[in-house]
């Protein structure tokens, strides 16, 4: 059985895409910047860079400002003029392509914004001084590995976030969760695997290392104390459960389930998980756990749970969870779930409260089985006369096989006998004879009813 399931659906978290990309400094393209252990590059040396000219400079104002009052058609001559200016150097160029991406981009164009950037990009060679500087051609990189995401073209998005992640020299979490999900898309999970894990262990170091500020006031400048991201922690069990590695699974949802304990469905994808892998008792723990905290709510599950306590010898909680289940109308009141209450109260040994769901279940049932287990409690708590209602009705039922049927027969010729009605009882044990399993018990009895028909004259 596979369980991806539902966890697949979870993970579209990263490739959420904002238009608005910020290039005036090199640093923006993070949430939040962590030092990488890696070597460091030695610092470039210092070169003379492009400058934009003053024609430019306005043209490019003119139209930031139409596309904030979404003027696209302003917008686009006052670029297309800058183009064709053949005073106009390398670096306008690139950032005349750049403003071009983010026209492109508002207008939801993102093949047109990708192309726009590659322009940017082209044209920049930052250790000669050409285009923009390396910072910018940094983020711009990385900026179309978020759009390759958005348009599906997964191999380019990992082509250019490589060539950036070997490029820039802090890499935090966003960027290696960016590019493990562009690998998870073209199914090389392993190649997820690593880099969310990561990814996760750089943000729990970030948290361990937050220091909060003295003033509550500070937090603006601060920042707020970075949080576990859920996504992530998706992205990676998704990852594990593709290549069907649900030993590692069950071990991050142990820690899932720690890190965000108010979501149902880790409690349940660990349950699931432990019963894939034969655990058992770990995985009744952590139903057992789910409901505590009010999460199993379901028909499916509560029956679940109730047979579940069954078979680890506690039926009275099974009995419980099935009387809460029909109580809140969330368990249907079948013939099959009143015979979960029913053996739930047999194996507790309380057969007088076994007794109104079983009779309930063989009313609405056409199976003799039921009715059969009726006979049978109502045997076991001396009810003799409603004992061989209860039988006699069952044969008149189908379903039942031979050797119940020669029980059932000898069980009515038991209720008989208690009862002193001794030639109906022998009567019963003569059908009991009939079938192979009752035959020499039925013998015995019918003796022993001979006896007692001889001496009650």
């Amino acid at each position: 059985m596979r369980i991806v399931c539902t966890i697949v659906g979870l993970i579209s978290f990263a490739l959420v895409f904002s238009a608005k990309f910020e290039s005036s400094n090199s640093n923006n393209f993070f949430n939040v910047s962590i030092a990488q252990e890696k070597e460091k590059r030695k610092k470039p040396r210092t070169v003379k860079v492009q400058a934009m000219k003053k024609p430019t400079f306005e043209r490019l104002t003119a139209a930031q400002e139409a596309i904030e009052l979404k003027d696209y058609i302003t917008a686009d001559q006052k670029l297309r003029e800058g183009l064709a200016d053949e005073k106009t150097n390398e670096y306008e160029k690139a950032s005349i392509w750049m403003t071009f991406a983010y026209l492109y981009a508002e207008q939801e164009n993102y093949n047109g914004a990708i192309q726009s950037f590659r322009n940017a990009v082209n044209l920049s060679d930052p250790d000669r001084g050409i285009g923009l500087p390396r910072g910018q051609v940094l983020s711009t990189k990385y900026n179309l590995g978020q759009l390759y995401m958005v348009v599906e073209r997964y191999r380019d998005a990992i082509s250019i976030l490589e060539e950036w992640r070997a490029q820039v020299e802090n890499v935090n979490g966003n960027g290696l969760i960016l590019l493990g999900n562009a690998y998870f898309q073209i199914e090389r999970y392993r190649t997820t695997i690593p880099l969310v894990i990561e990814a996760i262990d750089l943000q729990t170091r970030l948290i361990a290392n937050y220091i909060p500020p003295e003033n509550p006031d500070e937090t603006e400048t601060t920042g707020s104390k970075p949080k576990h991201r859920e996504p992530w922690y998706q992205l990676l069990l998704a990852s594990y459960l593709e290549l069907e590695d649900y030993n590692n699974g069950a071990d991050l949802l142990e820690v899932i389930v720690n890190l965000f304990p108010n979501k149902k469905n880790y409690f349940m994808q660990l349950a699931a998980l432990y019963g894939e892998l034969g655990k058992d008792e770990q995985s009744f723990a952590v139903l057992v756990m789910a409901d505590k905290q009010g999460f199993l709510t379901e028909e499916k599950e509560l029956v679940r749970l109730a047979r579940m306590y069954m078979f680890h010898e506690t039926p009275i909680k099974g009995a419980e969870i099935m009387n809460r289940g029909f109580n809140a109308k969330s368990v249907k009141r079948t013939p099959e779930h009143l015979e979960v209450l029913a053996n739930a109260y047999f194996n507790s040994r309380e057969f007088d409260k076994a007794i109104p769901p079983l009779r309930e279940a063989a009313r609405k049932s056409d199976k003799g089985q039921l009715s059969y287990r009726l006979g049978q409690a109502y045997l076991q708590s001396e009810k003799w006369s409603d004992a061989e209602k209860a039988l006699k009705a069952s044969l008149k039922k189908k379903g039942l096989k031979d050797k119940d049927k020669g029980m059932i027969w000898m069980l009515t010729g038991i209720s008989q006998l208690e009862r002193e009605r001794y030639k109906a009882a022998k009567n019963s044990m003569f059908r009991a004879i009939k079938f192979k399993n009752t035959k020499k018990d039925a013998e015995k009895w019918i003796r022993f009813l001979d006896q007692k028909i001889a001496t009650s004259g």
